[in-house]
């Protein structure tokens, strides 16, 4: 919640970089006791499937980053 506090929680998209922003997770974690009915709450669980799929690429392009990295840096020496 604190991070959601940082980003200025403001739903509305901006052409800045540094202007208030919403965040999935603040979507998720300000919303998520608001969801009454079923197709709001799958949207929202969606959404968290969407934040879970992103950190694993991430995470993948990262990994992949780290090996080419040590395959180069052992190559060099």
């Amino acid at each position: 919640m604190a991070v959601t506090m940082v980003i200025g929680n403001d739903p509305k998209i901006s052409a800045s970089l540094l202007a208030p922003g919403y965040s999935i997770a603040a979507v998720i974690a300000n919303e998520f006791t608001e969801a009454t009915g079923d197709l709001y709450l799958q949207s929202l669980i969606e959404l968290g499937l969407v934040l879970f799929l992103l950190t694993f690429i991430l995470n993948g392009m990262a990994r992949i980053l780290i090996v080419a990295t040590e395959t180069k840096g052992m190559a060099q020496e």
